[in-house]
């Protein structure tokens, strides 16, 4: 993987983000990790429509493949609760199957750094469920540290990292 750009979702599309969204959700399940749904459940084209058109969503370009997708929100996050505006909030980061283990995932969260660091914002945010203990140690693995557990007919790990 040599060239790798990151810009914001179009409608056009949604048809990849939804099959990165949907290898990422594969991956989870066989992890144990139901956040997403279980088995057979999946993100829809209608769905991921709406989230592209009413959210900040990302897709990472990878020598002109679609690899990667993620969101990336400065309001208060429904899991961490009203906040001061001191970061900046990773949801849905998605690695299409194929190049999971090629560093996707800490070039999206790095750029998410980058980008939160320019708004004069010092963490970037995010959680996943604490059952998976594999994705909390690959978070942990990147500086993300637990400040948190959040409970709400889910467990999840709320995790953030400084970004300077």
């Amino acid at each position: 993987m040599s060239i790798k750009n990151i810009r914001r979702a179009t409608l056009d599309d949604v048809a990849a983000i939804t099959q990165i969204r949907n290898d990422a959700h594969a991956k989870k399940v066989t992890y144990g990790d139901h956040a997403w749904g279980k088995q057979g459940d999946g993100f829809s084209e209608p769905w991921v429509h709406n989230h592209v058109e009413k959210k900040p969503v990302y897709v990472v370009d990878c020598d002109s493949t679609l690899a990667g997708t993620f969101s990336l929100e400065l309001d208060d996050d429904a899991h961490w609760g009203p906040q001061e505006p001191v970061a900046g909030y990773v949801h849905g980061l998605s690695v299409r199957k194929g190049f999971n283990g090629t560093g996707l995932g800490s070039f999206m969260l790095d750029w998410c750094a980058s980008t939160v660091r320019r708004m004069n914002r010092r963490f970037v945010r995010l959680d996943c469920a604490v059952q998976n203990t594999r994705l909390c140690a690959y978070y942990e693995s990147l500086g993300f540290v637990r400040v948190g557990v959040k409970a709400d007919g889910y467990l999840w790990s709320l995790y953030e990292r400084a970004v300077d």
